[in-house]
């Protein structure tokens, strides 16, 4: 091995301990350290895609989604098969009402990695929100066929139920949901609007109680009890 070689793979080492410090705080929440320390990784290299990803989730997390856009898509040019970077690409877009531009995304990351539950859940929550409703249920079985216990999941699936007038299975979506994560207060107030479509009127008021006792300020479940 030459100099050189010893030199870069110091290197890429150093950059890797760096990432790995970075990644720590930003799962902790702490953003301006994970973010400069993204940034400092890309001074030394700025194609490095995981930096550009990672600090565009970052952007994305503090509201700046046209810079958030930006570094993800810089990353995946970089790396065009990185299906976490698709996956955030795909959250950024939805979330500025690009919801088409979300949807390709998405179906590209469960292209190289069809096992990613997330993905096959957000894809679920886009076409939801393009009234696609068959094909949203489609990608939030598949989510679950890689996660079982994805409570999101089933909270969501009870809401597309509940949508196309099939009450029975809302509930139990929505039951399922709550059974994986009792403090689950969305699902506990899809659950409310099922029973509210039921006429089941006591059990809706229970599961609004129920919600707002875990967010209570959650003013969809308010105006609905």
């Amino acid at each position: 091995m030459n100099r050189t070689d010893h030199s870069s793979e110091q290197q890429t080492l150093a950059l890797q301990q760096e990432l790995d410090l970075a990644m720590q705080h930003h799962t902790a929440g702490h953003l301006p350290e994970a973010e400069n320390i993204y940034q400092q990784i890309l001074q030394t290299d700025p194609d490095h895609p995981d930096a550009l990803h990672l600090l565009g989730v970052v952007s994305h997390q503090k509201g700046e989604n046209d810079r958030a856009i930006d570094l993800i898509t810089k990353a995946i040019a970089i790396k065009p098969d990185y299906a976490e970077a698709h996956n955030n690409l795909g959250i950024t877009l939805k979330e500025l009402g690009r919801v088409d531009e979300a949807v390709s995304h998405y179906r590209i990351s469960i292209s190289i990695k069809p096992d990613f539950a997330e993905a096959h859940s957000n894809l679920g929550v886009a076409l939801q929100k393009r009234g696609n409703l068959d094909e949203a249920i489609a990608s939030y079985k598949m989510a679950l066929t890689h996660k079982p216990d994805y409570a999101q999941v089933y909270s969501n699936l009870g809401g597309v139920y509940k949508e196309l007038g099939q009450l029975d299975e809302a509930v139990t979506s929505c039951r399922k949901a709550i059974d994986i994560k009792p403090d689950y207060s969305e699902a506990n107030y899809n659950l409310g609007a099922a029973y509210q479509d039921m006429g089941t009127l006591g059990e809706a008021v229970a599961s609004y109680r129920k919600a707002l006792a875990i967010k209570p300020d959650y003013a969809e479940a308010s105006y609905n009890l």
